[in-house]
């Protein structure tokens, strides 16, 4: 436990360095950003250290840390004391909000230690046979091993890691600062993200009901309803936990089971009698429950991804769309301050509405600061940070909440200015595109060095989501979204108004999808060179094999009866995206200050909505072009983020439909509307209880932080030489050793190390960069220094890979015999590797593995 006391002292600390920054920033939000003060500290002070290790400025040390967090702290405090406005007294805050800090602290004081226990006690923590964390901790030994930024690529040498890495730079830090070996850093890092989620998550459904509510009253609804934010977001799954146990239990007939068709469900689910589903790996299946298939019918080979938060947690998931939670709830909290801010009663002294409407013509446009946000050029910054931040944290995320900032901001203006639709639209503009540019400057050195298999965007062919897993997904989110939007359209005084604008969004949303497809396909058909392309497209045998194997006509046509035959999904979501985008505008009250400002609560919750059902509504129609080929990704990326505002959004819902009785909501419909929240809530609470338990296998394991632990016990000779490389030579020696494709053992000495290796995992290295030229370019060279009996040949290929260890053990001799048995003639793999013996010098041996030092030049 003494791990996890220097983490958390650790994390206070930063929080405590950027308290007086979130405190000026986030003034217009209730609790001033005090639950985002420590993710603040945290991005503040990683990213100064990295980019003054990539200007030169800074070395990656322990040292350069701790000035980087002095200057975080010293730049907080500047920045505090330029504050002009009556309660920049922290003093004051801490009086009138002890009871908002103290639930901070103690929220993610227990989210963090009861994470830490349980992580102490699951065991294949770090899979020993190989699999995606391999690639995490290679990345947090690469970057600790790395003297300066960009860090350097531990499965292809001589190249620096292209991938967003920022999060395992800020891992990185906290490792090296706590003093934790990197495999316990690992595994506290895990817990450390899930009670900055939790806490964050509380922040943002706090800040919407305090805004809300006032008085003694007002805060414990606040707290109380933050709390469940909390639930939703962090701690909630699910229903396919609901599902596992009636399959357990024998309940339900096969016809149900077969209707909906959770993938390997009924193949390798079992039967126990009882509810729980035994120890093992079932609650895997929880993130896969939507299954894609062909025009005809027929199942695909990859099915989308569907995680959510929880889940990643419970497998201990270091991944960029884990670690970024914290901060997309940073951006997200940001952008309710941003919208309260734009939506403060005009007219009054120093209001940012007044201090907006001095630019009213374009010539001041392209300072987006000062043309949009009243010259507030630090808060401009800061948005250009966090936004920034989340380009290089999860590349994915930065569109999504550089989105929602700029709807925010339009909103709140649209509440207290009475500014025409075209100049509102064009100053939202200015702002994205400025925040879109600052972002990227400010992390420019890292898009220098950036290569994806990003491949642009293709339309989604095949038969659409089904709704009955749609809601395994997203069910209790979509309960509540109806409600809540129903409701404040129902209430909304002027019902008649209200729903016709409804409809109307309902026609032109729905509309919509279906008039860019043919739009696109208009353009394309317009021209010779266009219809080329689409039959080529269309014949292509990998298409035809996606959508059914039918011809190019046949096949467009039977895409549009797909959509026919299985359009509920797509009515349901194009009518509560319609319903969302009317009440965050609320045209019943009009602009220019005629709503309440309290209203902005309910906007920014609706704009939630908005956003949260649109991500899991584009991937319906289109995705993003990746290695895969499918939508699997698209899905993954967009809907973890709309599980995310969904879940802050339906804790507001519950808090305004429960907590403040309206005459034109019976109590009847409250108490069905309750009930049915209860149901719903305790189904989502089936999976991460019975997942838990069998992750940690009933707490029968002997708990340890040691994320490697496993590795290091079951392959004891491979560790040793692990330990001895990373004792004895600097962490930039390059090492040879038997590469791999993806998902096996192979690799495991550059990931534990983070020494570079000549190659690692082939095929990630191809879904990194978008390309497998430089990974073949080093293969034939490999299986001939593995293979050959020729020393010279050898050594020369070694020196030209600037090679400084060569590693042999039971990976290396498969390796060889399997390269030996397909060669023509075959080869003697263990004559091959026994040249080694007198080509380089033995510098270490233990059991099976020894490590050869390669003489120089």
């Amino acid at each position: 436990m003494r791990h996890v006391f220097v983490w958390w002292l650790l994390i206070q600390i930063l929080g405590l360095a950027a308290l007086p920054l979130a405190h000026r920033l986030c003034k217009w939000l209730p609790g001033r950003g005090y639950a985002f003060a420590k993710p603040l500290g945290l991005l503040s002070t990683g990213y100064i250290l990295w980019l003054g290790a990539t200007l030169g400025f800074l070395r990656n040390t322990a040292g350069s840390m701790v000035v980087a967090l002095a200057l975080t702290a010293g730049l907080s405090l500047w920045l505090y004391s330029r504050q002009t406005d009556d309660e920049r007294s922290l003093a004051t805050f801490v009086r009138s909000y002890w009871r908002h800090i103290l639930t901070v602290e103690l929220l993610f004081a227990v989210a963090f230690g009861v994470w830490a226990i349980l992580r102490a006690y699951a065991p294949d923590k770090i899979m020993s046979a190989g699999g995606e964390k391999w690639m995490e901790i290679a990345f947090l030994n690469a970057i600790l091993e790395s003297p300066t930024f960009p860090p350097q690529d531990p499965w292809l040498s001589g190249f620096a890691i292209s991938y967003y890495y920022f999060g395992y730079v800020m891992m990185a830090l906290m490792t090296r600062l706590s003093g934790v070996v990197a495999a316990v850093g690992f595994e506290l890092s895990n817990a450390l993200t899930f009670g900055l989620t939790v806490t964050g998550a509380f922040g943002v459904v706090h800040s919407l009901v305090r805004a809300r509510g006032s008085g003694a009253s007002g805060e414990r609804q606040a707290l109380r309803y933050g709390l469940l934010g909390s639930f939703f977001v962090a701690v909630m799954g699910n229903l396919e936990g609901l599902l596992e146990a009636l399959y357990a239990r024998g309940l339900l007939s096969e016809g149900f089971w077969t209707w909906i068709d959770i993938p390997d469900l009924m193949t390798a689910g079992r039967v126990t009698g009882s509810w729980y589903p035994g120890h093992g790996w079932w609650w895997w299946r929880a993130s896969r429950v939507i299954r894609d298939r062909n025009l005809l019918g027929g199942p695909m080979p990859l099915n989308p991804i569907a995680e959510f938060p929880f889940f990643s947690f419970l497998l201990g998931d270091n991944h960029p769309h884990v670690m970024t939670l914290p901060f997309v709830l940073l951006a997200m909290a940001l952008a309710l301050n941003l919208l309260r801010r734009a939506s403060r009663a005009r007219g009054s002294a120093g209001d940012p509405a007044k201090e907006d409407t001095r630019s009213t013509g374009l010539p001041r446009w392209w300072n987006p600061a000062g043309y949009c946000l009243g010259g507030d050029w630090f808060l401009f910054g800061a948005h250009a940070l966090v936004i920034g931040a989340l380009g290089f944290l999860n590349t994915w995320d930065l569109p999504i909440y550089l989105g929602l900032t700029v709807l925010a901001y339009g909103a709140g203006r649209w509440i207290s200015t009475g500014e025409t639709v075209r100049h509102l639209v064009w100053k939202m503009l200015v702002l994205g595109v400025g925040l879109g540019i600052a972002g990227a400057l400010l992390y420019l050195p890292f898009y220098i060095s950036f290569s994806s298999q990003a491949g642009g965007v293709l339309p989604h062919l095949l038969s659409p989501t089904r709704l009955p897993q749609y809601l395994v997904m997203f069910g209790p989110f979509i309960f509540l979204a109806a409600w809540f939007l129903g409701a404040q359209v129902w209430t909304s005084g002027d019902r008649r108004r209200a729903l016709g604008a409804a409809v109307r969004s309902w026609l032109v949303v729905a509309a919509a999808p279906f008039v860019v497809l043919l739009g696109v396909l208009g353009l394309v058909l317009a021209t010779e060179s266009g219809r080329q392309f689409l039959h080529g497209v269309l014949s292509d045998p990998t298409v035809q094999q996606l959508v059914g194997g039918v011809g190019p006509g046949p096949a467009l046509r039977a895409v549009l009866m797909a959509r026919l035959r299985d359009p509920w999904l797509f009515l349901i979501l194009s009518l509560l995206i319609a319903l969302s985008a009317v009440v965050s505008l609320q045209p019943w009250k009009g602009a220019g200050g005629t709503a309440s400002t309290s209203s902005s609560s309910d906007r920014f919750a609706a704009l939630l909505f908005l956003c949260g059902l649109s991500l899991t509504f584009i991937p319906e129609f289109a995705y993003l072009r990746d290695s895969f080929g499918v939508r699997m990704n698209t899905i993954f990326k967009f809907y973890y983020q709309g599980w995310v505002m969904l879940g802050c959004a339906g804790a507001y819902a519950v808090w305004w439909l429960v907590a403040r009785p309206r005459p034109e909501i019976g109590r009847g419909l409250r108490v069905a509307f309750l009930t049915a929240t209860v149901v719903l809530t305790a189904a989502g609470l089936i999976y991460p209880v019975m997942a838990s338990y069998s992750r940690v296998r009933g707490f029968q394991p002997e708990p340890t932080l040691d994320g490697a632990a496993n590795v290091a016990q079951n392959h004891p000779d491979d560790w040793a030489a692990i330990d001895w490389l990373q004792v004895n030579t600097p962490g930039t020696s390059v090492i040879l050793e038997a590469p791999g494709l993806s998902y096996n053992y192979e690799g495991r000495i550059s990931a534990f190390t983070g020494r570079p290796a000549v190659l690692g995992w082939a095929l990630h290295q191809s879904q990194w960069r978008g390309s497998y030229v430089e990974q073949g370019k080093r293969e034939p060279d490999i299986k001939t220094i593995y293979t050959t009996r020729d020393g010279r040949q050898a050594l020369d290929l070694l020196h030209r890979w600037d090679v400084d260890y060569v590693i042999v053990g039971p990976p290396e001799r498969r390796y060889a015999e399997d390269t030996c048995r397909a060669l023509d003639p075959p080869c003697n793999a263990a004559e091959a590797l026994a040249k080694f013996d007198t080509l380089l010098n033995p510098v270490f041996r233990h059991g099976q593995t020894t490590i050869y030092r390669v003489p120089a030049p």
